[in-house]
């Protein structure tokens, strides 16, 4: 049995607490970076639907601004952030991209997975 002294054990709480208050520092700034990182998403993909490179692609733009509007949300609400109101005016996010938060699109159908459905 070993035993240790009042010294080391206060030494070992003492780093205990500076590892957990640096772990602690780091997830802090990587929460911070990932909303940075949604933030700079919603205003590229608000920026595509603003300025379209054709007409014809609207709809997918208008979900691409859902997609990036909607994780925004969600990496807010991770950091106790619940009120969205604010973010609604701050990025002027249109009614129509709000309107399609949670539109899960259909996935083009590869070439691989037609040929398995037409052997059936």
């Amino acid at each position: 049995m070993t035993v240790r002294s009042p010294t080391i054990r206060a030494f070992t709480r003492v780093q205990s607490a500076e590892a957990k208050s640096s772990l602690e520092a780091e997830v802090a700034a990587e929460k911070a970076a990932a909303l940075g990182r949604a933030g700079r998403a919603i205003e590229t993909a608000l920026l595509r639907l603003e300025y379209p490179e054709d007409q014809t692609a609207r709809e997918d733009l208008l979900l691409d601004a859902a997609e990036a509007v909607q994780a925004y949300f969600l990496q807010r609400e991770l950091n106790g952030l619940r009120d969205q109101r604010d973010i609604i005016q701050a990025f002027a996010i249109p009614r129509a991209v709000l309107n399609r938060i949670g539109i899960v699109r259909r996935r083009p159908v590869s070439a691989s997975a037609k040929k398995a459905e037409n052997a059936e």
